[in-house]
């Protein structure tokens, strides 16, 4: 088990522990909710995807604050990330796409088993030239384990009914997006994603004008 789908796991349990230990309560979860969508919106695809995979690295305060809440996402570094989706649009549907479901299956792209890729350094030549991005990479599961600890000191609530929401949700916002809008072996345009996430519905959209 890859240590992405690990964190993914322990943070679905800790939702749970938190529902048991306790209780459940409609009003607190329906702000949970929203607040977790606007997580994925704004760290999901604005940073992450945006900010990240489709921009030209360079350190800064904002790119190392960032970087902090990628890790805190649970699904690698800023490299691995970026290293992965860029491969995935240069050769998107084909079986050098990390995470194809007509190559490798649904199953195997919605819990992040993707196929082991031989990456170009030239696809993250910008990340490559920053020390603390490398550093980021080489720690971020290490840190990630150290954020959940210092939340579980200060209160067990902030990481059953905070982070872990937050992760859980994006989790599986990128995964079924990676899964509906490749089915078939082509991107395309998916309106029942729009209630998940309005912003990443019509996938076919940006495939084209990213290319």
């Amino acid at each position: 088990m890859n240590r992405n789908l690990l964190l993914i796991i322990l943070h679905h349990l800790a939702l749970l522990v938190g529902i048991a230990v306790y209780g459940f309560n409609i009003w607190i979860a329906i702000p949970i909710f929203f607040l977790s969508m606007m997580w994925a919106k704004l760290v999901g695809s604005d940073i992450m995807h945006f900010y990240f995979s489709h921009g030209e690295y360079k350190d800064s305060i904002k790119s190392y604050f960032y970087t902090f809440l990628t890790i805190c996402t649970g699904l690698g570094s800023p490299i691995s990330f970026s290293a992965n989706h860029r491969q995935h649009h240069k050769y998107s549907d084909t079986e050098k796409d990390p995470h194809s479901p007509a190559h490798i299956g649904w199953f195997r792209v919605y819990f992040l088993m993707f196929a082991p890729q031989k990456i170009s350094p030239r696809l993250i030549a910008d990340f490559a030239r920053s020390k603390f991005q490398k550093k980021a990479h080489k720690y971020w599961f290490h840190m990630h384990i150290v954020t959940v600890a210092i939340l579980l000191l200060i209160d067990p609530r902030l990481l059953c009914f905070m982070l872990s929401p937050f992760i859980i949700y994006q989790f599986h916002v990128i995964s079924a997006t990676s899964v509906l809008a490749h089915t078939g072996g082509e991107s395309k345009n998916v309106k029942l994603l729009w209630l998940l996430c309005w912003w990443g519905w019509n996938h076919a959209d940006h495939h084209n004008y990213s290319k």
